[in-house]
């Protein structure tokens, strides 16, 4: 089957976060770091002996139908961040100025304009036959150690009752990963997960760069809220490491993602289906007509693991590679993507820069 027409690109009612029409910044580039192997910090353990759990959200169409705009002070509640130390406390963040301007401006259609440009599979990517959903089209990553590949690791979060579950996320600065909410917040195990480790470029029994642990974790309020009504349009995360290991490793960039243009979408994680710890990527169409405010749909092949997983674009003419959302959730007929508007941008940027 194919997105491209799918009935809720269309009746969906978006939530709406408006974006700054004078923003100074639209994107964050990335680095391929020194090249240089960084110093691991901990022991690696036998992560095929865990007990996993999928935390997944299956999201149904039932609940797509049910968003609906928000009101200003909801927009004000949920853009609140919720922040967590290692070290033990909880932080409450209200929106800065910035972000309280694209929330006033919502739905106001004054967005800046930005050219299109050329996107594509990613190069590095092999050679493999397309499919869409129904059949298994991803491919297994083994160089995991060359850039881009090598800012992409394995996410593991534990939760108090010993259960863990595994996620993806990216480095988009030199000690900061991005990845989605419910890999580091599970209303069902109580709120926060107890700890999380980060695995860059985990390949199967091979973790090149070791484990690498976290300092600061950062959810939106929103998401919070809506964890029982339906929390995908804020499911979304910032976590600091204890380390900069993106100055040996690298990182992503990332970009704004609005207005909505089609593009390639590559996406790079690590399914639970697939033998442990191993990484694959899948590559398919977004459509401009399947995007809402706050998501986007999408048929690349995925499974649980792969949530948090960046979704990002490559410009043939530039050779850039740019992420503009985070995978998040599916069922068997379409995948869902959280965007980067001008808002989560915004965010995302002011948590990764600390």
């Amino acid at each position: 089957m194919t997105l491209k027409n799918l009935w809720f690109a269309a009746a969906v009612t978006a939530i709406s976060v408006a974006a700054v029409s004078n923003a100074s910044a639209q994107s964050v580039s990335g680095s391929q770091g020194d090249g240089e192997t960084p110093r691991s910090l901990d022991a690696v353990p036998d992560l095929a002996s865990r007990k996993v759990v999928d935390r997944t959200p299956k999201v149904d169409e039932e609940q797509q139908r049910s968003l609906r705009e928000p009101t200003l002070e909801e927009l004000q509640r949920g853009f609140t961040t919720i922040s967590r130390k290692k070290g033990g406390g909880e932080e409450t963040v209200a929106p800065d100025g910035a972000l309280q301007e694209n929330i006033k401006l919502q739905s106001d259609g004054n967005r800046p304009e930005r050219a299109a440009r050329p996107t594509g599979e990613d190069p590095l990517f092999a050679e493999s036959d397309r499919t869409v959903l129904g059949e298994d089209s991803r491919v297994q990553i083994n160089s995991t150690t060359d850039y881009p590949f090598r800012t992409i690791g394995q996410l593991w979060s534990v939760d108090n009752a010993g259960n863990w579950s595994t996620c993806t996320a990216t480095l988009i600065s030199p000690r900061a990963v991005i990845t989605a909410a419910h890999c580091v917040y599970s209303a069902e195990a109580g709120g926060w997960l107890k700890d999380y480790e980060f695995y860059p470029a985990a390949n199967g029994n091979n973790a090149p760069f070791g484990m690498v642990s976290w300092s600061d974790v950062f959810i939106l309020n929103g998401y919070i809220e809506n964890a029982q009504t339906g929390n995908t349009p804020w499911d979304i995360a910032v976590i600091t490491l204890s380390q900069p290991v993106g100055d040996n490793l690298g990182w992503m960039g990332y970009s704004v993602y609005d207005p909505a243009q089609s593009f390639k979408a590559n996406i790079v994680g690590y399914p639970g289906d697939k033998p442990t710890s191993t990484l694959w990527r899948a590559s398919c169409d977004v459509f401009d007509v399947n995007v809402i405010e706050t998501n986007f749909f999408y048929d690349c092949d995925t499974f649980g693991g792969m949530s948090g997983s960046s979704i990002y674009d490559y410009n043939p003419d530039t050779k850039e590679r740019v992420i503009n959302g985070v995978h998040v959730a599916g069922n068997d007929q379409f995948n869902i993507g959280t965007r980067l508007n001008w808002a989560y941008f915004q965010w995302v940027n002011q948590n990764a820069q600390r």
